[in-house]
């Protein structure tokens, strides 16, 4: 595919300009999948895509537009004339839709919805009211169901009805006449189950389901754990009000992974790196490091406390960046484990008592190994022995200090209700530093007296 995506990307260029181009447009991407047809023409001028998207038609043109960041979407939705502009949206993925209408202005999104027929149109105003990250924020109606008092035969036939237009049709939710959720089958049971026997007879009564207001980390987390492709999502009556599908997770798994490496990079929120402006990306940047450099200012206090004992020692001062990089490396490294432990539900916060044992037993054997290749250093380069046990002491309070922070904070955190990525790489060394300093200068201070 790959050489047929490079053969072909000049051409689409000369055929825009033909006038059969819509024909010829068919005809070339006839059998390709809608990402590598946008990987094609994503450099395209707008006006250009939406030509293309309509030429193409649906269901594969509608796939290609989806393939299109929400920003993007918008810049090429202006160019539908108004009937496109409401078939687009009615073909779009309900939870697609949504997400592109609420990127919308308000009375730009007025405007549009007449356009859209009426089913449509009350399914937007449905899935538009849930709250942003969960579940009711990602789910698609376009499910499949059945009733439980029809035979396997019949449902099989339904299920070919319900194929073209349905998110998936591998498992089918069985409903009762109030669409109350009362089972499910897989296309699986159903082949291999005898015609005649009705559903409510074949059905699994087990259901696994998600609430409308769970977070999206927790229906990913159900679908990762049951090993599940789509996972239905019922009211407060056991309602069935959609599904979410695997791809969907996908994405917010995705997604999440982002906002927290941007957090813990301490980079601020996630922007859109290639199609935003330096001031914007500074902008973003800016917060984090002006605390980053007020707690430097801290660290600067403690050298100018504890001046006169460096002055008194200057050996001192060349085991400071090793200390400070130590620490911070140890707390990095805790703080890691400790925060993909809470995101992967391994570690909770009742465990915090386990945590902090741990972590102040691996500080311990950390440190003593660190200490005592910092002690031989100072032995070989300064033939000091005295000054030897004062590093090797700083270096296991600063290993152990470090790792009990780096575990313990991201769970306080969690306990605070904020995301436990805040608590980032350079913040955990920053504060490290702090407590390294203060610690190596103290027994300094007792060992030099």
């Amino acid at each position: 595919m790959k050489n047929k995506v490079s053969l072909i990307a000049p051409e689409i260029k000369e055929i825009m300009a033909m006038d059969d181009r819509a024909e010829k447009l068919r005809e070339v991407f006839l059998d390709f999948h809608p990402h590598d047809i946008f990987l094609l023409c994503e450099a395209l001028d707008p006006e250009d895509i939406a030509e293309i998207v309509m030429a193409l038609g649906r269901p594969l043109g509608i796939e290609f537009f989806q393939e299109f960041e929400i920003k993007d979407q918008r810049r090429i939705y202006k160019y539908f004339p108004k009937n496109w502009m409401g078939r687009v949206l009615e073909e779009m993925a309900p939870d697609e839709r949504v997400d592109f209408i609420k990127a919308l202005p308000r009375g730009r999104m007025e405007e549009i919805l007449p356009l859209v027929a009426q089913a449509e149109r009350n399914d937007i105003r449905n899935l538009i009211q849930y709250k942003e990250g969960t579940a009711g924020a990602v789910l698609t109606t376009e499910y499949a169901a059945l009733s439980p008092d029809i035979t396997v035969k019949q449902a099989i036939e339904k299920l070919k009805l319900q194929a073209f237009d349905r998110e998936t049709i591998y498992y089918a939710y069985v409903v009762d006449a109030s669409r109350r959720l009362i089972g499910f089958v897989s296309l699986k049971d159903l082949i291999l189950a005898e015609s005649s026997k009705l559903v409510q007879n074949v059905m699994h009564t087990n259901v696994i389901s998600v609430d409308i207001d769970e977070s999206e980390e927790q229906v990913a987390t159900k679908l990762s754990d049951y090993d599940l492709l789509a996972i239905p999502v019922v009211d407060k009556n056991e309602t069935l009000v959609g599904i979410v599908t695997y791809d969907d997770v996908m994405d917010i798994i995705v997604q999440e992974d982002t906002e927290d490496i941007y957090k813990y990079g301490a980079a601020g929120d996630y922007i859109d790196y290639m199609g935003s402006k330096p001031i914007t990306i500074a902008r973003e940047r800016i917060t984090w490091l002006m605390v980053l450099v007020v707690m430097g200012f801290v660290s600067g206090w403690i050298m100018e406390k504890y001046a006169f004992q460096l002055e008194a020692v200057v050996a001192l001062v060349f085991f400071i960046p090793l200390l400070c990089d130590s620490g911070g490396n140890a707390g990095t490294q805790s703080s890691t484990v400790i925060i993909r432990g809470l995101a992967t539900g391994e570690i909770e916060i009742k465990d915090v008592f386990k945590v902090l044992r741990k972590e102040l037993a691996t500080g311990i054997i950390v440190g003593l190994s660190m200490g005592f290749l910092a002690a031989v250093r100072a032995i070989i380069l300064n033939r000091s022995l005295r000054l030897a046990v004062t590093v090797s002491l700083a270096m296991i309070a600063t290993v152990l200090i470090a790792t009990t922070l780096g575990g313990i904070l991201p769970l306080l955190f969690k306990k605070l209700k904020l995301d436990p990525a805040l608590m980032s790489g350079p913040f955990i060394t920053s504060v490290v530093d702090i407590v390294s300093l203060f610690a190596y200068l103290n027994i300094a201070m007792l060992m030099f007296r």
